[in-house]
């Protein structure tokens, strides 16, 4: 009896012992199930505002922007599109993928200034390129207030945010924006790369002759392992004050090809404008933080993300919609004689001076009294327009009789590297003669054509046309084209002179009683060559400007009997 007794007690106790069991590893199996939807719910919950973040700094680049305070006449209309090619015409807003376009664009005319300048040749330049500061300095400053609202970036962050699930914290739940402080902007990687490519290479990146470029404001691609395409790329430093014509220029950085991604916080912190003041009042940022919270019956987990946005696409420094205009005087003949006897004596030139075209014709010019001796000498069907017949362009410019024609080249590859826009391409003398010696000149000098512009199509190449056969295939051209530049006129080639292949003899009347005793006639060919910069603010970059002329000598000498 006894023992039936024990061990009915046994089970009894076996039976509490299981059930107790059984509850505790039920409560712990809910536990570790709450833990686990906890844990999942959190996980999910981050990994959607890191999405969320990631999109909104990817859509900063291009869907926050701002117009240009004048338009479609503003002097940065032509960076306003998201391609190098400078054949597009732009919308006339500013986004983060833009803004260092137009702050290069802008330094671009301060170096021009300044080397304008210093030759004496700034002109009105000056104030128009205090006036693109302005322009800049106001675009960048209204894109940075944009970028800093937080509620531009909510949508964004939404947009994909909401679209995660979070169901391990129940049907129904989803991520929606938790606005508030948490809601930051930051300067990331400063004195890093900005997405602005320097032409050419160092020191002189085909700037202006004598302007040399500090060597702190640019470096090579910061990446650890750079890309291979960026092995011979120089760049604008970001947030690096570029102080150039008493003004300071900013980048905001962006590092070559890099992706937008995911920062630490600390990384974050550490370079906020409050943590780490940048002495650019209103910077612009390149990275953004944000706070999300998951949404059921009430607000159960929420989560942060700071993240680096980067638009991964590089741009030349360079002004796209830019030209440099040629303009050829009309040839003229100017005719000299010798009244007083031959030389050493001086000559005396006599009469109007003549027009000649592109083509041979033959000018007379007569005196009287202009030989020793004489009543009259006369220059009688002189060959004239052989110094320009058959030539184009660049034989116009360059050819003999030549002058310091090194100068001239050097202003115009400066020039004409501002108009390439396509990132690692530059342009060299020989493509500046290539494109001015487009056989269309050599038609359009005999037709009266006496104004060419050369400019790039496709930021790429170099072409020289008269304007009609410009503005077809460079549309753009047409609000600019009767554009002048803003700097002053300096001669660099100034009377150069030769012999010409000019010999006659000139028609010589003595004096009464009197008998010719010498009848001689000869040419020179003279040129000037002047070049008259611009800031690029209108579009023009400069012009130059060519006249060419033919001195013709008549020298008659008569005697007594």
């Amino acid at each position: 009896m006894t023992k039936r007794r024990n061990i009915r007690k046994e089970r009894g106790s076996i039976i509490t012992f299981a059930t107790i069991l059984a509850l505790t590893l039920v409560v712990l199996g809910s536990a570790f199930l709450f833990f686990v939807l906890f844990m999942g719910g959190q996980k999910e919950t981050k990994n959607a505002v890191d999405a969320g973040i990631l999109n909104a700094g990817k859509q900063a680049l291009d869907k926050i922007s701002v117009p240009l305070p004048a338009g479609p006449a503003s002097t940065f209309a032509d960076i306003t599109t998201d391609r190098a090619a400078n054949y597009l015409i732009g919308d006339g807003q500013i986004n983060l993928r833009r803004v260092n376009r137009m702050w290069g664009k802008a330094m671009l005319m301060a170096i021009n200034i300044q080397a304008m300048q210093a030759e004496g040749t700034a002109g009105s330049g000056q104030g128009n390129v205090s006036n693109a500061f302005s322009e800049a300095q106001q675009t960048s400053d209204a894109l940075a207030k944009e970028l800093m609202k937080q509620e531009r970036l909510h949508q964004f962050f939404q947009d994909v945010a909401g679209q995660n699930s979070v169901r391990m914290l129940g049907n129904g739940a989803q991520i929606k924006v938790k606005a508030g402080s948490n809601w930051e902007t930051s300067l990331l990687d400063r004195g890093c790369e900005s997405n602005i490519v320097l032409n050419g290479g160092p020191p002189l990146f085909n700037l202006p002759p004598g302007y040399v470029l500090p060597n702190n404001y640019y470096t090579q691609c910061t990446r650890p392992n750079p890309p291979a395409d960026a092995a011979k790329l120089y760049f604008l430093k970001g947030y690096t004050p570029l102080l150039v014509n008493d003004k300071t220029f900013w980048q905001v950085p962006f590092k070559f090809d890099d992706k937008p991604h995911l920062v630490a916080r600390s990384t974050f912190d550490a370079n906020t404008m409050k943590n780490q003041p940048l002495n650019w009042n209103f910077a612009v940022p390149n990275a953004f933080s944000g706070e999300g919270e998951a949404v059921k019956n009430g607000p159960t987990e929420k989560a942060m993300s700071w993240m680096l946005t980067n638009p991964r696409e590089p741009f030349q420094l360079a002004m796209p919609h830019s030209f440099v205009k040629i303009h050829v005087d009309e040839n003229k003949s100017h005719w000299f004689f010798y009244p007083g006897g031959p030389p050493p004596l001086p000559d005396t030139e006599f009469g109007i001076a003549q027009t000649y075209g592109y083509t041979t014709e033959t000018q007379s010019s007569s005196m009287p009294g202009g030989g020793l001796l004489c009543t009259t000498v006369s220059a009688m069907s002189v060959l004239l327009g052989t110094d320009v017949v058959g030539r184009s362009l660049d034989g116009i410019i360059f050819g003999l009789p030549e002058g310091n024609t090194t100068a001239v080249e050097n202003y115009l590859t400066n020039r004409c590297n501002e108009m390439i826009s396509v990132t690692g391409h530059s342009v060299g003398v020989n493509q500046v003669h290539q494109a001015l010696s487009n056989p269309v000149t050599i038609g359009a000098l005999i037709a009266g054509v006496r104004d060419f512009y050369l400019y790039s199509p496709d930021g790429m190449s170099l072409k020289c046309n008269p304007a009609p056969l410009a503005i077809a295939e460079s549309p753009w051209l047409a609000t600019m084209i009767s554009n002048n530049p803003d700097g002053s006129e300096k001669l660099v080639i100034d009377e150069a002179s030769m012999p010409a292949p000019i010999f006659f003899v000139p028609t010589v009347v003595p004096a009464p009683f009197c008998s010719p005793k010498l009848a001689l006639g000869w040419g020179l060919w003279k040129k000037d060559v002047a070049w008259q910069p611009g800031t690029g603010y209108n579009g023009c970059l400069g012009q130059i400007r060519v006249k060419r002329w033919t001195n013709v000598h008549a020298l008659g000498v008569c005697s007594f009997p």
